[in-house]
């Protein structure tokens, strides 16, 4: 297992409401992907965010668990203080992603 681990404190980045899909989008490809193309375990922390959109979620998670399946173990991406809102956008987008995954 890997010990390096980069922790992205979304709402410090982000503010509160994580809205903009090309945001969401720039900052996977151009911030997670980096990490994890380097070996390193990502955590996202979502303490401080009351909401996102399915614009924000689906660019930056569900694209995220289509490109990465090992992604689905739990231990290379993970998600920590999330509220039921937060929770319920995560499992969505990551829903997606797994299905664009299984249909390409």
């Amino acid at each position: 297992m890997n010990s390096m681990v980069t922790e992205f404190h979304m709402s410090k980045l982000f503010g509160s409401f994580l809205a903009d899909g090309d945001v969401g989008n720039w900052f996977r490809f151009c911030e997670v992907e980096s990490a994890l193309g380097m070996g390193m375990n990502v955590v996202f922390d979502f303490e401080g965010v009351t909401n996102l959109t399915d614009s924000f979620s689906n660019a930056c998670f569900g694209n995220l668990f289509t490109d990465h399946p090992g992604a689905d173990n739990g231990q290379t991406i993970r998600f920590k203080n999330c509220s039921s809102v937060v929770k319920m956008f995560l499992q969505r987008a990551i829903g997606v992603g797994r299905s664009r995954r299984q249909h390409a």
